[in-house]
C-alpha cells in the first residue's frame, strides 16, 4: 500500500515591496501562507539560531527559514557547523531562561562569573533570611566538623535575628516616615536593617538567581561549574545541562520535543584543563612564595592603583580627534603630542552636553586602569555584577579581617558579633588545614573581606563611580567607589572632574511606594 506523501507547505506571504525595512519579533509569529491559510510559528531556541545563520549564504527571509527547518534539521544543521567545525557564534542566538532557586551563595557566584549574561539575584537587602535555609557540600556534611558548623550556623542566625529586632527601632527614630505611607515606611526600614544583619548570613546561606543566556555562554557555564570540585556546583551544572537539552539518556527525538538546547550542548562536560591548571599554579605558587605563601597579611585600603594609564588623557583625546577629524591614530597622538594643551579642550567639549544619564563616548575605553580591591564578600556580590571589565577574585577566606557596621556596635552587639566572627576563622582554619579548601567558604560570612583585582576602562570607571557612590547604594561599596574616584582625582584630575560621584556619607533607601499589583 503506497505511503501517502505529506503535503508540501505554500510558502509564507512576503511584502511586495522587497526594499522596504522590514522589523519583526521571531520567537513568536503570526502570519499568512501564499494560499492565504494563517500560521502561527513560535520556533526553538536552535531553530531560532539556524533561522538567523542562514541569512550570510541566503537572501530568504528570517521567517521563511523558521517555517523551513524543523526540529531535526536544526539538530542536524547545529550537529555539523557547530558541533563539528565549530561555528560557536552560530549559538549565540540560541537563547534560554533558567531559574535556580535553593543554591548556595558560593555557587551562584561562580555561575555569575560568566560575563556575557544576564542575571537578577534573590536581596540580601530586601530580604529576611533564614536558618533553614544553608547548604553545604556532602563532603562537608559527612565531615566530623559538621556539628561544629551547625553550631555557628545557629549562633550566626540567632545573632542575626537579634540585632534585626533590635536595629528596627533605631532605624525608625533615624528615618522618619514622612510622606512615605505605612507600606513603603515600612519596605524602607526593612532595607535599611537588612543591610546591616546581611554581614552575618555564612556563604553557605542559599538563594535564587534567574539567568539568561545563549548556548555558547551556558555551555560555558556548565563546564564551569563542573569543573570545580564543589559537589554542590558538579550537581547544579547537570540540573542545568539537564533542564536545556535533557538527561544523557532522554530519547533523541523526546529532547528535539522538549528542551530548548538539545544539540549545542553535546559538549559541555567537565574540563580537564580547567581542574588541572589550579591545582598546578597553587604548587607553583607555593614553591615561588614559600614561607610568604598564604601570609595573607591584613590591608586597611579598600582601594589601591596598581596600573595607572599615564596617558589616559592623551589617548581618549587622540581617539576622539581621529574619529571625528577622520584621520589615522598616530597622526592623532602626534599632533596632540606637539600641542598638549589641546588635550583638554577636547575632552572638555567632548563632556559638555552630558546628560545625567549618558555615558561618556566610546573613546574613553581606549584608556585602562587596574586596581585592587580589599572588601567585605556582602558588598563584593554587587560589584561582581560588573562584566563590563576583568576581575580576578581570591578565594573567600578569613585571613583579611572583617568589616563591623556601626549600627552593630550602637545596639551593644559588638561583642557577640565579634565572638562569632572569631568561631567563623577558627572553623575555616580548621577546614583549611583539613584539606578542605572548597568546605572551608561555606562557613565564611558575608562581613569577611576578599581580595579582588579589577582591570577597567575609564568608560566602565565612570559607569561604577556614578552608580555605586550614589546615596541609594549600600554603604560597603558606596566607599570603594568613593575611593575609586580620589585615586583618579589624584592622578587624572581632569577626567576625574566629569565624574558625577557623591562624595557625601549619608544614605537614603533605594525603596518608595511599590507598583500597583505588589
Amino acid at each position: 500500500m503506497p505511503v501517502d506523501k505529506p503535503t508540501k507547505k505554500a510558502p509564507l506571504l512576503q511584502p511586495s515591496d522587497t526594499t522596504k525595512p522590514r522589523i519583526y519579533w521571531m520567537n513568536k509569529m503570526r502570519t499568512k501562507r501564499e494560499d492565504g491559510s494563517p500560521v502561527e510559528l513560535i520556533p526553538t531556541p536552535e531553530q531560532l539560531a539556524v533561522a538567523f545563520a542562514k541569512c550570510s549564504r541566503s537572501s530568504t527571509p528570517f521567517d521563511q527559514n523558521v517555517d523551513d527547518v524543523d526540529l531535526e534539521k536544526a539538530a542536524a544543521f547545529h550537529e555539523k557547523w557547530v558541533v563539528g567545525y565549530g561555528h560557536g557564534s552560530v549559538a549565540e542566538h540560541a537563547v534560554a531562561s533558567v531559574a535556580m532557586e535553593n543554591i548556595p551563595q558560593v555557587v551562584v557566584k561562580i555561575v555569575e562569573d560568566s560575563r556575557l549574561c544576564s542575571y537578577t539575584e534573590k536581596s540580601s537587602r530586601y530580604q529576611v533570611f533564614t536558618r533553614d535555609r544553608v547548604a553545604v557540600p556532602t563532603t562537608l556534611e559527612k565531615s566530623p566538623y559538621m556539628s561544629e558548623v551547625n553550631q555557628l550556623f545557629d549562633r550566626l542566625y540567632g545573632l542575626y535575628d537579634e540585632c534585626y529586632e533590635l536595629l528596627e527601632p533605631l532605624m525608625r527614630e533615624r528615618n522618619p516616615q514622612g510622606e512615605l505611607s505605612d507600606g513603603a515606611y515600612k519596605a524602607v526600614l526593612k532595607a535599611l536593617v537588612c543591610d546591616r544583619v546581611r554581614y552575618l548570613l555564612p556563604s553557605a546561606s542559599l538563594t535564587m538567581v534567574g539567568m539568561t543566556a545563549n548556548a555558547r555562554n551556558w555551555g560555558f557555564a556548565i563546564t564551569k561549574l563542573l569543573s570545580t570540585n564543589d559537589s554542590i556546583s558538579q550537581d547544579v551544572g547537570n540540573q542545568i545541562k539537564e533542564s536545556l537539552r535533557g538527561r544523557i539518556d532522554t530519547d533523541p527525538d523526546e529532547a528535539l520535543q522538549k528542551f530548548p538546547l538539545p544539540t549545542l550542548l553535546k559538549y559541555a562536560d567537565p574540563n580537564p584543563y580547567q581542574i588541572e591548571m589550579p591545582k598546578t599554579m597553587a604548587k607553583l605558587a607555593e614553591q615561588i612564595l614559600g614561607n610568604e605563601n598564604n601570609s595573607n597579611a591584613k590591608s586597611d585600603k579598600r582601594v589601591i592603583c596598581t596600573y595607572d594609564d599615564a596617558n589616559a588623557e592623551l589617548r581618549i583625546a587622540a581617539s576622539i580627534l581621529s574619529l571625528h577629524g577622520k584621520i589615522n591614530m598616530a597622526q592623532a597622538l602626534d599632533i596632540l603630542a606637539h600641542k598638549p594643551e589641546l588635550i583638554d579642550v577636547i575632552i572638555a567639549e567632548a563632556m559638555k552636553e552630558r546628560g545625567p544619564h549618558d555615558p561618556p563616548p566610546r573613546a574613553f575605553e581606549h584608556a585602562w586602569f587596574q586596581h585592587q580591591i580589599v572588601m567585605d564578600y556582602g558588598g563584593w556580590r554587587d560589584i561582581q555584577r560588573h562584566r563590563m571589565c576583568t576581575q580576578s577574585n581570591q578565594p573567600l577566606g578569613t585571613d583579611l579581617g572583617y568589616d563591623v557596621p556601626v549600627e552593630i556596635e550602637e545596639i551593644g552587639k559588638e561583642k557577640d558579633y565579634s565572638a562569632v566572627m572569631d568561631m567563623a576563622r577558627d572553623l575555616n582554619h580548621k577546614l583549611l588545614d583539613a584539606g578542605m579548601a572548597t568546605e572551608a567558604e561555606y562557613v565564611v560570612p558575608m562581613a569577611y573581606r576578599r581580595r579582588l583585582v579589577v582591570s577597567w576602562n575609564v568608560r566602565e570607571l565612570f559607569h561604577f563611580i556614578e552608580l555605586r557612590s550614589g546615596k541609594k547604594g549600600h554603604p560597603s561599596y558606596r566607599k570603594v567607589a568613593q575611593d575609586l574616584w580620589h585615586s583618579l582625582n589624584e592622578a587624572h584630575p581632569l577626567i576625574a572632574s566629569f565624574i558625577k560621584v557623591d562624595l557625601s556619607e549619608t544614605g537614603i533607601s533605594t525603596l518608595g511606594e511599590k507598583p500597583k499589583g505588589f
